[in-house]
């Protein structure tokens, strides 16, 4: 199982007011949250969690260093430290803050151009088997905003849910030894799949879904009319009960090329293939060949193809 028991065992200072940060906590022009405007952690927050620099920079692959432990983060064990993710309780909220705005980008995977990683894990009745039965996740609305000052909520999607973070594209779902093949914070997982899909499945079963990408709450700035924005919050209302979202990271998606359906950064026969092979309706979890995103897979998405040739 994932070790969000820590959070209970650690820590004895409560934010109860506001803090405010002038300077940015991570510079640079990376896809990552850059600055932290605001931060008020609310009632029921995991005390010892109260740092909101946690939820800057890319999110975590290896966990348990507070403990003196390396555990690699997969889809059933997620980031538990104080300095790896913050915990915003009920009236609290936390705002970040990218250096260069996040665009609405139509050569983003899946349309998706924002991610937000919390430590929401899968969950493993038959521990230590690896087996999804369900997901542990404590919610958290996300608002988003070009200037600071004017919000929209992203309405029917959670801070701290679907989809957990993943570490490594080829580690096991309870390790200490870090994979070969680091996953990708900028890549969504399909939108179009749900948890349905997942039930049931083995860690490289969920390794599969997710096709290259690190997990991470997928938002569609088309979804809230905004062609860019560069303000982030999550909050939860002042009477929520029982949950406590923890952040870890936001994240802004990398474009990938078009005509590209296996992401290796080349168009050539085997997108081709792709597209041939995904012919129809597009499936959830399948090859992303559908650039059009109309879920469709047809002849204009074999011109995609064709038409970025070797590039």
């Amino acid at each position: 199982m994932f070790h969000r028991s820590s959070l209970a065992v650690i820590g004895l200072a409560f934010v109860a007011g506001p803090i405010g940060f002038s300077s940015s906590a991570q510079a640079g022009d990376d896809p990552f949250a850059d600055e932290v405007i605001s931060f008020t952690q609310g009632v029921g927050g995991s005390p010892a969690y109260n740092i909101p620099a946690s939820a800057l920079g890319s999110p975590d692959r290896i966990s348990g260093e507070c403990f003196g432990g390396s555990d690699v983060i997969s889809a059933f064990s997620q980031a538990y430290c104080p300095d790896e993710i913050v915990s915003i309780g009920a009236g609290g909220e936390l705002v970040v803050k990218f250096n260069t705005p996040v665009t609405d980008d139509p050569n983003n995977l899946y349309g998706i151009d924002l991610l937000l990683f919390g430590n929401a894990g899968f969950i493993d009745s038959n521990y230590p088997s690896g087996v999804v039965d369900g997901v542990f996740a404590e919610g958290g609305a996300i608002h988003v905003s070009a200037d600071g000052i004017n919000w929209i909520e992203t309405k029917g999607l959670d801070a701290d849910g679907l989809w957990p973070t993943v570490g490594f594209n080829d580690a096991g779902a309870y390790v200490q030894t870090p994979g070969s093949s680091p996953s990708d914070f900028t890549r969504p997982v399909d939108p179009s799949l749900t948890l349905d899909d997942f039930m049931g499945l083995n860690n490289d079963g969920v390794l599969e879904l997710y096709r290259g990408s690190g997990g991470g709450t997928g938002i569609d700035l088309a979804a809230v009319n905004l062609p860019a924005v560069s303000y982030v919050r999550i909050s939860l209302p002042p009477d929520a009960q029982f949950i406590s979202p923890e952040i870890d990271a936001v994240a802004d998606v990398s474009p990938r090329q078009p005509g590209d359906v296996n992401l290796d950064g080349i168009i050539d026969v085997a997108d081709l293939l792709l597209v041939i092979g995904a012919w129809g309706a597009a499936v959830p979890g399948g090859p992303p060949a559908d650039f059009d995103l109309n879920s469709v897979v047809d002849v204009q998405d074999l011109l995609v193809v064709i038409s970025h040739w070797g590039r």
